[in-house]
């Protein structure tokens, strides 16, 4: 979502843990961790038999890569996490369960709870959602302008996998894979779900998923409701930070002869928000609830959203060797700011094809993407179109996995407005290199290295005050890193991955004249570890740490920012939870998040110095009766108080986010014992 004028923008010891955790996996022969989700890996995501280990260790599998690989054997840095897991962690959606379950942060843009910035490996809270590429069952989620991924269009509980590849997927993925990929897979219902849950601040939401699986064809859907009648007064006459949101879905996949599949699939979202402005420090720390009183215009925007999306494709094996893929997306939708009168609409067509060479241990592909983005604001019309094509391989030889690919891609930039016409165009390239050695068909090491590219969005070239053009900025280019160890199995697993990036002209915007700009050099540094632990048949565990050093080398500038950090990046990033069975229907479930203190999104001077840090811990519980699933949970137990805090360039900007502690329930039903899923109440 596009933000309005104004205020925008923007160690552990590793060797004595893979010390300790080869000598768990060379002492301990037990099954695989992921026997647990067999009978949630679908058909069409199964491995070649030559990749399946002995003893029925049924392998998760990575498809985010376009070429599947299972996990254990994936020469780059993942994370996966299924449908079971989802539901374990008993969140809310999909930002609370990034933000609380994986190593991506994330949070509302300048307090719009369904526009959330996502950041990875350091990329920062003001810029990281453009390192990102978030994928949705094969649609590009990315915008051409300044407006994060909409993730508040996908209800959680229609989510079968979600796959998160870090530092890795330019080829496949081209424009703005360089922190990595979000992958999200959609499932398809069997018989019915209904969900409903109510909780404190009038908050309600219900749903319902219902589908028809068939030898020759399924048809499935969804159609969901929430609406909250908000936290707080953001303004004297008592107007609240009220919100709703409607989104439906269905979809149907047709199996005419063998080894054709055809798939079309239509999805419908409508949102609307009022979300309050700034508040200053002084008026933070009195209180959260303070209403704002900025110096210039209003107290709150209003911002109706809505989608509109057609998928439609097909999949043809030719032989049992070659396959031949097409996909094609439209959507179209409209971002209107209510209060300010500024409406953009917005038309999207994303085409994709690809020819697929399976043999043996050899497994390749070659496709053509393109993307076609015009966004129409008033009498001023602007595009970007990106057309790529890349190479993959991956070779297989005994123990040794060997990956490489290559990218190249066409960006064009229209701009009309009036008998100003403007244009641009560049071309880039990507390539990646992969390695993974299984030590045992549970414990692997990997090597990656990454060539990234990001092409500036259509926002960058103007100034963010006056909307004039500024000029057509320089591309970012990023090499990286990545090194890493992976023992899956039951009941411990565990991975960790050190990284390096190297960036040339990282995008940023310059607060303090309003432009979009590049930083000349600089890197990144980390460390990533994971962790889940069955400890008992009833008690487990799961912990994900993230290490991150962010460093400006040349700003470009004259050397004012030089050594300084990235601003709205935490040092320190901690995920844990516990969960326990006290007897077999209920579950009890404890959360907690940290992100160590970090500078003000766009503080580049470090003027403010660095802000609170992020604290917050859940509580739930939820037990089972036949098909229903009752389900109690309290946000923020401690009551903590925590904000996004952001330079204008002026002064400081705080958000409040997650400052109070919250209250909900719920209770679901599953009409069809075969796909009952268990669903949270809040």
């Amino acid at each position: 979502m596009k933000n309005p004028k104004g205020f925008r923008g923007k160690y552990f010891s590793l060797a004595a843990i893979l010390a300790l955790n080869t000598t768990l996996a060379v002492a301990q022969d037990v099954q695989s961790v992921v026997d647990r989700e067999a009978n949630m890996t679908p058909k069409e995501y199964a491995v070649s038999e030559e990749e399946t280990p002995p003893l029925n260790e049924i392998p998760v599998v990575v498809v985010s890569k376009k070429i599947k690989v299972a996990e254990i054997g994936a020469p780059f840095a993942s994370e996966v996490y299924t449908q079971k897991e989802i539901e374990q962690s008993h969140s809310k959606d999909i930002y609370e369960f990034l933000n609380t379950q994986t190593s991506i942060s994330t949070m509302p843009t300048y307090s719009n709870p369904f526009s959330q910035k996502i950041d990875m490996r350091g990329y920062g809270l003001g810029d990281g959602y453009e390192n990102v590429v978030v994928s949705l069952n094969g649609r590009r989620l990315n915008n051409i302008d300044m407006s994060p991924q909409l993730l508040s269009s996908i209800p959680l509980d229609s989510i079968e996998k979600i796959e998160i590849i870090k530092g890795s997927g330019s080829v496949e993925y081209g424009d703005g894979a360089n922190a990595g990929v979000v992958n999200i897979i959609t499932k398809d219902y069997e018989g019915a779900v209904v969900k409903s849950y109510v909780g404190d601040n009038g908050l309600w939401f219900g749903s319902l998923g219902v589908g028809i699986k068939q030898e020759k064809f399924t048809i499935s859907g969804y159609i969901d409701d929430y609406s909250h009648n908000g936290f707080k007064s953001i303004d004297s006459v008592g107007d609240k930070d009220e919100s709703w949101s409607r989104n439906k879905s269905i979809k149907a996949i047709l199996t005419p002869i063998e080894n054709l599949t055809l798939n079309l699939s239509k999805t419908f979202s409508k949102m609307n928000v009022n979300y309050p402005n700034a508040l200053t420090l002084a008026q933070y720390q009195n209180s959260a609830y303070s209403i704002p009183a900025p110096s210039w215009g209003v107290n709150f925007s209003e911002q109706y959203y809505s989608s509109n999306v057609l998928a439609y494709g097909l999949k043809y094996n030719i032989n049992d060797k070659i396959a031949f893929e097409a996909q094609a997306f439209n959507e179209d939708k409209v971002s209107n700011y209510v209060t300010y009168n500024s409406r953009s609409d917005y038309d999207y067509n994303s085409y994709e094809a690809k020819i697929s060479y399976n043999e043996g241990n050899l497994k390749s592909l070659v496709g053509l993407q393109s993307f076609d983005g015009e966004r129409q604001s008033g009498t001023t019309n602007t595009t970007k179109e990106n057309v790529g094509v890349y190479a993959k391989a991956d070779y297989i030889l005994n123990q040794n996995t060997f990956s490489m690919g290559v990218r190249d891609e066409n960006v064009d930039y229209k701009y009309h407005k009036g008998s100003v016409n403007l244009k641009d165009s560049a071309s880039y390239n990507a390539y990646d290199v992969g390695y993974n050695y299984k030590l045992t068909p549970k414990v692997s090491l990997f090597a990656n290295f990454n060539h990234s590219f990001q092409a500036p969005d259509i926002d960058r070239f103007f100034n963010a005050f006056t909307n004039t053009f500024n000029g057509f900025i320089e591309p970012m280019k990023v090499d990286t890193y990545n090194i890493g160890f992976n023992y899956l199995s039951y009941p411990h697993t565990f991975k960790a991955t050190l990284f390096y990036a190297s960036i040339n002209n990282e995008i940023y915007y310059n607060a303090a004249t309003f432009t979009n700009t590049n930083l000349k050099e600089t890197e990144k540094r980390g460390l990533e570890l994971s962790e889940k632990y069955q400890i008992l048949s009833n008690l487990f565990t799961t912990l994900n740490y993230t290490y991150l050093d962010t460093e400006i080398n040349d700003d470009g500038l004259g050397g004012s920012y030089n050594g300084r950090d990235i601003p709205g990046v935490s040092a320190h990033n901690i995920k844990l939870s516990m969960g326990y069975n006290p007897i077999k229907p209920l579950t009890l479930l404890v959360s907690q998040t940290y992100k160590s203190k970090a500078y003000a999104i766009d503080d580049f001077d470090g003027n403010f110095g660095k802000m609170d840090s992020y604290q917050i811990t859940d509580l739930s519980a939820t037990y089972t009766y036949k098909k229903y699933e009752f389900f109690a949970k309290v946000n923020n137990l401690f009551d903590k108080k925590n904000a996004l805090f952001a330079d204008d360039g002026f002064s400081l900007g705080v958000y409040p986010v997650n400052y109070e502690r919250t209250l909900w329930s719920d209770l679901a039903r599953g009409f069809n014992e075969t796909t009952y899923t268990s669903i949270l109440l809040v």
